[in-house]
């Protein structure tokens, strides 16, 4: 096999129609100079071969499909609609308004993203630990406007207290800040991350089984080399809005204290996987549901860096994960 050029198969990308992507369709191409090659791709056949989990060159604002009503059958490839017709990880959209965390110190309250973007489409199916799992077409969303603007959902603490007793599960992070899952919506000022969606997209936001810390042994081994903590247990619990792993922001662990802090999430997400620039654009520091430590949980830094801090540092950011499906 030759030396596969990305440059072309990224342009290849863009010149195939979405209607080549729907299983048993004939290739149909916007730029007949590539006609020849969409066919086939390096011998595999093309709906095989390309994928609506690689970004565009330029990520495309897709609040025209939210507006008439169209993201949710492209979503679910239906009413006419090729499966995820037009749509990509990295496109986005604009919600009718910001989503912000409302901040207990008081010091730091932020306005948060009123922009979500694509992170992956599918990256979900059949997670969870009833039934088959999530069986349905879905997005994975998460703060940002393609591969720039705003990263977060406003700022927030992990905990009250320099503390990561009772693992993620029992964070003040995961029970106050993203809160319960919920079938009603509201805008309050102390709303909820998990309130402010569901006012947003009502039962399109949807709710998964996540795997998650629930306990630590204050002297066990972590990352660090030390005994000074590690995750020791897990949970199923359920969730809409949720902190990403590590493994999900940076495709490994880097400071999770063990395998308790991974759980399901267990993939990175294709838009950090492609854009690092997605992953951190230098202006946010954002909260990761890993444990580092007894006294500290994980984060994204902004200069790019995986780190960990203390759980009671309420100026870092709020970025969570969620799906959603029509």
């Amino acid at each position: 096999m030759g030396t596969v050029n990305l440059g072309q198969v990224a342009a290849l990308i863009q010149s195939v129609s979405a209607e080549a992507l729907a299983e048993g369709a004939a290739p149909t191409v916007r730029n007949a100079g590539t006609k020849a090659n969409a066919q086939l791709i390096f011998g595999i056949p093309v709906a095989t071969a390309l994928s609506h989990n690689i970004p565009r060159l330029v990520p495309k604002d897709i609040t025209s499909y939210i507006t008439d009503g169209t993201f949710w059958k492209r979503l679910a490839g239906t009413n006419g609609y090729a499966l995820f017709e037009d749509i990509y990880v990295g496109d986005y959209f604009k919600m009718s308004r910001a989503i912000s965390a409302y901040e207990r110190t008081g010091q730091y309250q932020t306005t948060g993203s009123q922009y979500v973007t694509i992170a992956g489409l599918d990256t979900m199916m059949n997670n969870g630990d009833q039934g088959s799992g999530i069986t349905y077409h879905h997005a994975v969303m998460v703060a940002r406007q393609g591969f720039g603007g705003t990263q977060h959902f406003g700022r927030s603490r992990m905990n009250a207290t320099n503390t990561t007793e009772g693992g993620y599960k029992a964070s003040e992070m995961n029970t106050l800040v993203l809160g319960d899952v919920v079938s009603a919506g509201s805008t309050a000022a102390d709303a909820t991350i998990n309130q402010q969606l569901y006012a947003e997209f009502g039962a399109h936001l949807k709710t998964t089984r996540e795997l998650v810390s629930n306990a630590i042994n204050a002297t066990g081994y972590n990352r660090f080399g030390s005994a000074t903590g590690c995750a020791s247990n897990w949970e199923w619990i359920s969730a809409q809005a949720i902190l990403m792993s590590e493994v999900e922001a940076y495709g490994s662990i880097a400071w999770s204290s063990s395998g308790y802090d991974t759980g399901n999430a267990n993939r990175q997400l294709p838009l950090f996987a492609f854009s690092k620039q997605a992953q951190n654009n230098r202006l946010a520091y954002w909260w990761l549901k890993d444990i580092a430590s007894a006294a500290h949980f994980c984060y994204a830094n902004y200069r790019g860096v995986s780190s960990f801090d203390y759980a009671s540092l309420a100026y870092y950011y709020v970025r969570p994960r969620f799906i959603l499906g029509a």
